[in-house]
Order: structure tokens, then sequence, then C-alpha cells
């Protein structure tokens, strides 16, 4: 099989195999190819903003407008002030990011309807409904203004307002209309017809936020197709504001069917010398500048006359909010959230600076025909060159593709992907150098398969990369060491004949040795039932005693099943049955460390005093009756842990005395009520048990064992030793700190 992929026209007709499925894949553009590509043109986008345009402002009605002047929607009035005094400052167009779609509530008319038909109000009534109503006193201002447009948004019901299109649609191109290719909807909620029929145009406000919610496109045309099948084109707000603006009285739309060369679909929008492009569905692409606060104007400060002339004069204005409770809060590219009025004044600055972002169709075969040629390039050159010049020219091409994108992007500003091309050409290298390399790899696989049997596979994967280290030598680092044997194991293998010994032995180590190379240690050597292991080293591991810790802990959980298995078969052969208990000792210190033995023979091995100290600590677990011993220098680099400090212990061999820990729980046991109320008792018995306050000492011993049952064996070694010291036994002497003299290894 080896030998089969290894032939070098194998190799490229399995490469083009490939090359066909990502062509196919990328005719397909599924959503995640999609997002990619949106996300590329995002980074652009916050690279190289557009630089900010003029001729635009914003009119916010903010909180502090609504505090003022009370919660939204205002009374018609005083919109039409607005209205009034932005027209007499001089704005060219002012337009409403906003629908009036009811009446408004506070109508004189409306009020007069809902107070009590009672004599006393009868005249109240009458003179309310004398009055003008508020939403024809805001159509009768527009009207006389005549540069005011009104909003309209996409609903989803029937509504009873339509959209009042005052301009028309030239047609620019070849059949079909340009109503075959936008999107379209069958129900609007538009403006009151009173204040619809009054406006000087009216324009969409609908975005279409992509699957993150970011506008990275407006629809500049949009579609009515209500259930009557009489189906509109409608234009976007900011397009309708720059028709009044430049007082025109149509749009000249291009577009192509099918079978015409130019493209398919939309191709842009003509408004007097403007010509705006788009994609074929009528969609324009935002080039944003970034959220600009210099172009917002609080509406409190119109209302009460504080502008000067030259804010808004000549200016197309737009009348939104960036209030909260409104939400009217978008994102882009450059910004998570900001006010959605200020998407209409990107769009008006872009088309008024001639600052485009484009993407015609045509540029996804063009991104498929790069990518092919490329990727056929280098399936015919693989089998002739080395993977290092190879990987030179790939290198060499995906910067040159992602260079010109984004010179492509800043210059001209097209929307050329480099991502999914790049991706291609990275796939079909990559296997390429699989395909090159697969014997060499099988090889050394089948090397290491046959080791791994015979020393750890983590030093089989560093020996793999650094062959130097197979040689006599060594180096003094810091380890976590470990030492762990079975609890009485001599009366155990008195119970077993040798087969079933040397399984019951088998089946312990197994599930010992893979927690310990399942958390990157190392294992030393098995010495029977024992087994020795460490930790950082050959690799490095910054948490080496918390490695060792926690793989002590799950060593308790593997031998459970082991017990299971262990009783199933002692019932099954009519013998008692023994549990298993594994004692387990760590401690961590500078050690030397690496190869050990004779030029014929050697293996990889630790030695030095923490070494002898981990075997001590694991020899003691049988005295206190406890599962796990750590070291005071492990428990300092694993204070996460749940554990109790036991003893100072002088073990055989060493002056000095050790501050023992028993090892109980991981981090979720160390913070539990439990363990915390247990180890405030426990830690009180051993100041007493120092302190020779025997009787003390006595009665808290018996507060911890009910706290925690499990380490009954420890706190009997303290009670027989009471028992010893008021016995004359055993006298602790005047200088006495507390140590215990351990009598055995």
């Amino acid at each position: 099989m080896i030998r089969f992929l290894s032939n070098r026209w194998v190799q490229i007709i399995l490469l083009l195999l490939l090359l066909a499925q990502l062509v196919v894949l990328r005719m397909q553009d599924p959503s995640f190819i999609h997002r990619w590509r949106q996300l590329t043109f995002d980074a652009y986008n916050r690279l190289m903003p557009r630089p900010p345009g003029e001729g635009v402002m914003i009119v916010d009605i903010d909180e502090v407008s609504l505090r003022d002047y009370g919660q939204w929607p205002w009374p018609r009035p005083l919109v039409a002030q607005i209205s009034d005094n932005l027209y007499k400052l001089g704005a060219k167009v002012i337009a409403f990011d906003m629908v009036f779609a009811e009446p408004d509530r506070t109508s004189p008319a409306l009020i007069a309807d809902a107070l009590p038909p009672t004599v006393d109000m009868l005249p109240v009534v009458e003179k309310l409904k004398s009055l003008p109503d508020n939403d024809q006193v805001f159509a009768n201002k527009i009207a006389v203004l005549g540069n005011v447009i009104t909003g309209f948004s996409v609903a989803d019901q029937p509504t009873r307002g339509k959209p009042v299109f005052k301009a028309k649609f030239l047609n620019e191109g070849m059949y079909p209309a340009p109503l075959k290719f936008v999107t379209k909807f069958p129900y609007f909620a538009a403006s009151l017809d009173v204040i619809g029929e009054a406006a000087a145009g009216s324009g969409s406000f609908t975005a279409l936020p992509e699957q993150d919610s970011v506008i990275r496109q407006v629809p500049l045309l949009i579609g009515h197709a209500p259930p009557d099948g009489t189906v509109k084109l409608y234009p976007a707000l900011p397009l309708e504001a720059l028709r009044v603006a430049l007082g025109k009285t149509s749009y000249i739309v291009k577009s192509f069917g099918e079978r015409v060369r130019q493209g398919y679909g939309i191709q842009s929008i003509s408004l007097g010398d403007y010509t705006i492009p788009t994609d074929k569905n009528g969609n324009f692409y935002v080039y944003y500048a970034g959220h600009r606060p210099d172009l917002f104007i609080p509406a409190w400060k119109v209302l009460s006359g504080d502008l000067s002339l030259d804010m808004v004069k000549n200016k197309i204005v737009f009348i939104g909010t960036s209030a909260v409770g409104l939400k009217d809060l978008r994102a882009s590219p450059l910004n998570a959230v900001f006010p959605g009025v200020e998407v209409h004044a990107e769009i008006i600055e872009q088309i008024l600076s001639g600052k485009y972002l484009n993407r015609p169709d045509f540029f996804n075969g063009a991104e498929l025909c790069a990518a092919a040629a490329v990727g056929l390039l280098i399936i015919f050159l693989t089998p002739f060159i080395g993977l290092g010049l190879l990987s030179l020219l790939v290198g060499t091409l995906i910067a040159a593709g992602c260079l010109g994108s984004l010179y492509a992007y800043q210059k001209f500003g097209y929307l050329l992907d480099p991502v999914y091309p790049s991706l291609s050409v990275v796939v079909i290298f990559l296997l390429s150098a699989i395909l090159t390399n697969l014997r060499t790899e099988m090889e050394r696989r089948a090397v290491k398969i046959a080791f791994s049997h015979y020393i750890s596979p983590v030093f089989m994967e560093e020996l793999a990369s650094n062959p130097e280290k197979l040689k006599l030598g060594g180096e003094v680092r810091e380890l976590s060491v470990m030492f762990t044997d079975i609890r009485n194991f001599t009366t155990i293998a008195e119970t077993m004949d040798p087969a079933d010994l040397i399984k019951m032995i088998n089946d312990f180590l197994t599930p010992m040795t893979s927690c310990v190379m399942d958390n990157r240690g190392t294992i030393d050597k098995y010495m029977g039932d024992a087994m020795m292991a460490f930790w950082n080293a050959p690799l490095d591991d910054p948490n080496h005693a918390r490695s060792s810790c926690k793989t002590a802990l799950l060593m308790k959980q593997a031998l459970k099943p082991v017990n299971e298995a262990l009783r199933a078969r002692a019932e099954q052969n009519k013998r008692p049955f023994m549990e298993l208990k594994a004692g387990i000792g760590i401690n961590t210190g500078r050690c030397s460390v690496g190869n050990m033995g004779s030029e014929q023979r050697f293996a990889y091995s630790a030695l030095g005093d923490t070494v002898n100290l981990a075997s001590r600590l694991e020899s003691q677990t049988k005295s206190y009756g406890v599962g796990v011993l750590i070291s005071s220098t492990t428990r300092q680099q694993a204070p996460e842990f749940a554990a109790i400090e036991i003893d100072l212990l002088a073990v055989k061999g060493r002056s000095e005395p050790e501050r023992v820990f028993a090892l109980l729980g991981d981090a979720a046991v160390a913070g539990s009520p439990a363990f915390l109320e247990y180890n405030t008792q426990h830690e009180e018995m051993l100041a007493a048990y120092r302190g020779k306050k025997w009787d003390e000492t006595s009665v808290l011993i018996e507060k911890c064992q009910n706290l925690w049952p499990d380490l009954v064996s420890l706190y009997d070694v303290y009670r027989q030793r009471i028992a010893d010291i008021k016995s004359g036994s055993f006298s602790p002497g005047a200088n006495w700190r507390g140590v215990w003299v351990a009598k055995d290894k």
C-alpha cells in the first residue's frame, strides 16, 4: 500500500481528485465559506476604514432629549417643530429614520374621545374637537417645507399604510427588469397616508443583518410583493434622500439577464451624476468610516434653537435615535454597537465621495480559476521538487494573493477573497506533503509501536525529535516523583496460584500506568507489585506537582473496576476475595535524571534524595492508614488540592524531619464546606498534640474522626501515641517539637 501511494502518478491523480472536490465546494459556496469571506472583508475595513466625508448630519433623539420632552413617540406638532427649525437652518433634506404608522395619541380629538361623557366635560370635548389634528398639523408643515422624507420598514403582517413613491425607475440594460432580482417582502409598515402624501419622498430603512447581526450590506432597492400580486419597486431611505437633495425625479437602474455577457442581475443605480454600484440583488456594500459622535446633534438642541447655522446648512439631515429603549442599535465591522441611523449617513457619505466597495458577480469565477490554476501548478510540481522549495513557492503565492487582495481593496474598493484560494492551496500542499512522507512516517511508527512496550511513549517522542539524547548522561532538574505498590501484597499472594498472581499484578499495573502516561508522566521502572514514575522529564511540565497529585487521585478511582473484576474471579474460583489497596508516596525536588546504565544497556531514570523520600513516604502510608502521602514541597506547588498535614516525620536515612500531608481530593473537595470544617478541626487537633495537651487532643480526635470517617486508622495512631505517653512507655521530652521518628523504611 505504501509503495502504491508513493507512486508519482498515483499522487497526481489523488491530488487532482482533491482539487476537483475543492472546486465543487467553492461553487456551492456553503455558509462557512461565506462567513470566512465576510470576516476577511471586515478585517480589511478595520485595517483601512473609509476617510470621513461631508454633507450629512444626524439629529439624535437621545436619552437627554427623551428626559426633557417625554417618552417617544412625541406629539406630531413637536416633530413638525424639529423639521421647521432644521429647514430654517438651511437643511437641504430632512429624512426621518422612523415610521409614523399610528395616529398621534395626543391629538385633541383622540383626547376628547377618552374623556367621560358628562355634562360638565361637554364644553371641553367640543373645544378639543375643534382644534386641528396633530397628524394634519405635521403633514401641513412638511408639505410646506417640501424637503422632508419619511421612512418605512418591513412588517410581518398586513398593515394599514402603504409607502408613497414620488419618483420613477428607468431601466437600462436588457430584460428582465430589476424587480426580478431584488429582495421582496409581502408587507410594509409605512406612515399614515396623510403624512406620506405630504412628504417629498419615502424610502426603506430595512437592513439585512447577517447571522452574526453585523450589517455589511443594505438593499438600495427593495420589492413590495403583497398577496394581491401588484409588485412595486422602492428605494432605500438614503437613496431617496439623495434624490430629493439633487432635485431628481427618477432613478436609472442598470440590470442584465442571464445570457448577457456583462453579467447577471443588477449592476448599478444612477442618480444624476452619481453611479452607485450594487450586487446582483441591488444590495450596497457599506464602507464604514466608524462611529463619529461629531455627526450627532441632540434633538433638544434643535428644539431649543441652540444650534449654529453652519451645522446643517446645505446638508442631508437624518433624524434617528441612539436611545437604548428605542431599540435602534446595530453592529458593524468597526463597532459592536452603534445607532442604526448612522448606516444611512455612511451610505450618503460614500456616494458623495465616490468611495465604494464593489464585488462584481464574476469575482467568484475569477477566484475559483485562480485557486484551480495554483492548485494544478502545485500538483504537477510536487513529485519533482523538494518540500522545502515547494513550501517556499506556496508561501510566496499565498502572500501574493493576500497582498493583492489588500491592494485591490485599498486602491479600487474591490472585495477579492484571498481566504478560500489560500486554504485550497494549503490543503493540496498538505496532502502532497503527507503522500510524499508517508513511507517514512509508517516505518517510524512501526519502530515506535515496537519500543513503546518497553519505554515511555513520551520518551519515544522525545527521542524521535532529539536522537542525540540516545546516549549515556543526564541533567539535574526538579521532578515530582511517585512510588506506588500494593498493600499487604505478601498476604494476597499466598491465596493465589502463580498464574492468577501474575494476572492480578498486570490488572493492577495496567490502569496505574495509563493514569501516569495520560497525565504526561514517565514510567521509570516496575518492581514486582511496585512502580516508580516521575514528572517534568524528559518533557517539560511546569505543573508537574499538580499532575502527580491528579494522577494519584485517578489511580484510586481506577482501582474500583479492578477490584470488582478480582471479586468476580475470586467468587468463580471459590477463594476469599482480598481487596487491592495502593499506597502512594509523592515528593517534589531536584534529581539527577537521564540515561543511566552501561554502554551495552541503559535506561532513562532518576536518582537522588528526592527519590528516596518519595519511596519512604509510600512505605509510611501503611503506618498512618492513608492512601496517598505527599511532601511539603509537593503540597506547596499543588495548593488547590484537598490535603491535611498529618505529622512531622523523620524517615530513615534523613536527619531533618519532613512535614507530610495526606492527599484526600481535588479542588472541588478542597472547597466543600465538609472538608473546610474538618480541616479546621484537624489543625486544632495537631496544635493541641504538639502543645502536649493530651486530653484536648483526645477530644478533638473524636471530632475529626466523626467528620472524616475514612481516616479511622490515622486517628488510631494518635490515640496509641497518647496512650503510650500517659503510660510512660514514651516520653516526648522537654524540647519535643512534635517530630515522630519512623521505626522502619
